[in-house]
């Protein structure tokens, strides 16, 4: 036995068992042994973490989640080609316009929640929105999800308790319950992008003495035979005002205003608001391919 063998060995002591070589070399292996099945654990561990987080990656690192734009209601005017009612929402920072085709129940409700109108007897929106308040029931938010065959998809979000529950729902009904219930309204980014109206510095609408009216495109133009580089389009007329009593109609082209000639909605509006002092005022349309000269009176 070598000097340095025998320097190393641990000294036999009374009352230890004779084989306490074997013992300690033996449970010195067993520990060896569970540190490495220990380390293995761990390995397997890390290996799965990695690969699920892998997984995730591939299966989501590329996916775009739908993100959403808040709007609110601009106004609900009346499509002059098709004479069908259309309510424009327009995003906060009012650069982009969404026009969507609505009933005629459901514009009247809603241009009643925009100008504080309360009816006489409860409406069917009405009716439910009293519900949800009965039963502490609150309209979390409105989003406009799809367009799919040329029809909008919309979802209520309720918050009962502290449990959301999601509600599928016509844009209308939603917008109006979202108005009565000042809650948000969102639109899916997606249908921003590919159908929304960009906005320019110019105001699009307008609105005097119950004439509504809008910027005049080259299609809008072409569809009423118009060949003239001037107007504004009449989009609609309120019922019982000063336009209508004046004969004015939907489809009208506004060219000039006491000889004035009118290119653009904010012309329309400044020279209205120039003659608000005069009693009679001039103008001049296009309607079924010719000019005629019609007398607003505004002292009634």
């Amino acid at each position: 036995m070598s000097k340095d063998h025998k320097k190393t060995r641990t000294p036999y002591k009374k009352g230890w068992p004779k084989n306490y070589h074997w013992i300690i070399s033996h449970n010195e292996k067993k520990g060896n042994e569970g540190k490495e099945k220990l380390m293995k654990i761990f390995i397997k561990i890390g290996m799965a973490s990695i690969l699920l987080i892998l997984f995730f990656f591939f299966a989501f690192g590329n996916k775009v989640f739908p993100a959403f734009i808040e709007m609110e209601v601009k106004d609900v005017r009346i499509d002059v080609l098709g004479q069908n009612p259309v309510v424009i929402l327009v995003d906060k920072g009012g650069k982009k316009a969404l026009p969507i085709w609505i009933g005629v129940l459901e514009a009247g409700a809603i241009e009643r929640e925009l100008k504080n109108i309360q009816s006489p007897r409860p409406m069917t929106h009405d009716l439910f929105h009293s519900v949800l308040n009965k039963m502490e029931v609150k309209i979390k938010d409105v989003k406009i999800v799809e367009l799919k065959d040329y029809t909008y998809y919309a979802i209520l979000s309720l918050k009962l308790n502290k449990e959301i529950v999601d509600i599928d729902a016509r844009p209308s009904d939603a917008i109006i319950l979202a108005l009565k219930s000042k809650s948000p309204i969102y639109v899916s980014e997606k249908i921003i992008n590919q159908q929304a109206i960009a906005i320019t510095k110019k105001e699009v609408f307008g609105e005097r003495y119950g004439i509504r009216v809008q910027e005049l495109t080259p299609t809008l133009a072409s569809h009423f035979n118009y060949e003239g580089k001037i107007g504004v389009l009449i989009s609609d007329v309120i019922p019982g005002s000063i336009g209508e009593k004046s004969g004015l109609k939907p489809g009208d082209i506004i060219t000039k205003i006491n000889l004035k000639e009118i290119s653009s909605v904010k012309e329309f509006e400044d020279t209205f608001d120039h003659l608000q002092a005069e009693s009679s005022i001039q103008i001049q349309i296009f309607r079924d391919n010719r000019y005629k000269d019609l007398k607003i009176q505004t002292k009634q």
